[in-house]
């Protein structure tokens, strides 16, 4: 009986060995995608963004040497269930996730989304305060970025109306794009992103408004996502960077 139980010991420490990790002294690799003015690759290849830039004063303070690598969104959702060893920029925590990664403490908040569409539909928007009336109206669809969150509540919200909700495959440059043809009638976006995301898309902004809603929340924090094969030394010495770097803009995930 005990030459079984050591066996399966053994047996338990080898496959705990064959998984592959990061720990503090190596390099870790950070992925990221086409989201300006988050995150986005210069024309040398280079990251650059408003998080890349303070993902990057945090990882030098951590003595950490990053190095980013630009990949799909789908591709870093999947290397994250599969445990590679990755970190990734900028994303919402769910609970759908959590399950298979880990989350820094939040690197930046956003201001509340608004609601983006074509400045020539502001009569058909003017009656709805709020983004539930919108979508209960049965007037309007909406376009989303698939795979993405929009936070919690956002996503409980959303989540009522599947059928008012138009899922692409694309970035926010796209979403411009297929708005003016009329894929769908809005989307919502962060104030902070509408500058970069007009002058991205090459169209004029006269041909757009937006439009706050009362019972759109707060703007979500976003965190650095770790695979849960990353080390937890070194997600421990991250976070203590992001406080010394950025602040505490939250508590501890």
């Amino acid at each position: 009986m005990q030459a079984v139980l050591w066996k399966n010991v053994f047996r338990l420490l080898a496959a705990m060995l064959l998984l592959p990790s990061v720990s503090p002294a190596q390099p870790l690799e950070v992925l990221y995608f086409e989201y300006p003015p988050y995150y986005h690759a210069l024309p040398d290849g280079r990251a650059a963004g408003l998080i890349v830039d303070l993902a990057g004063k945090a990882f030098d303070k951590a003595g950490v040497q990053a190095e980013f690598r630009f990949v799909p969104v789908k591709r870093i959702l999947q290397d994250m269930q599969l445990g590679r060893p990755v970190a990734s920029l900028g994303w919402f925590k769910t609970p759908e996730r959590e399950e298979f990664a880990r989350f820094s403490r939040p690197i930046y908040i956003n201001r509340p989304v608004v609601v983006f569409f074509l400045r020539e539909k502001e009569e058909l928007f003017r009656p709805y305060d709020t983004l539930e009336a919108l979508l209960e109206s049965g007037k309007f669809f909406m376009g989303r970025v698939a795979g993405l969150s929009d936070g919690p509540q956002l996503d409980a919200m959303l989540a009522k109306y599947p059928d008012r909700i138009v899922h692409v495959t694309a970035d926010s440059v796209r979403l411009v794009k297929m708005l003016q043809t009329g894929r769908f009638d809005f989307f919502l976006l962060p104030p902070e992103e509408i500058d970069v995301l007009l002058r991205e898309s090459q169209v004029s902004p006269q041909d757009f408004s937006l439009k706050a809603m009362s019972d759109i929340p707060q703007g979500n924090a976003r965190y650095i996502m770790y695979s849960k094969t990353v080390d937890d030394a070194l997600i421990r010495k991250i976070d203590e960077a992001i406080l010394s770097e950025i602040g505490d803009l939250g508590s501890k995930p």
